[in-house]
């Protein structure tokens, strides 16, 4: 989902403006997704960008990835 929010985890970990304990923590709170099989499909058949769903668990994470 962050792909397709256009954010580069990977890339925002190594310029530290994004600690291993904070992505691990989006992480757990995907691995607790309550339709984790509705976010599969939207990935799946969606664009390459995608408005986040409204159960997505991460959406105020991504919001503030984003204004790095």
């Amino acid at each position: 989902m962050a792909d397709r929010q256009g954010l580069d985890l990977q890339e925002l970990m190594m310029r530290a403006e994004l600690s291993e304990d904070r992505f691990e923590h989006a992480v757990d709170r995907c691995f607790g997704c309550t339709a984790p099989d509705a976010c599969k499909c939207l990935l799946e058949t969606a664009g390459p960008q995608l408005n986040l769903p409204d159960y997505c668990r991460n959406e105020a994470f991504f919001d503030d990835m984003r204004s790095k």
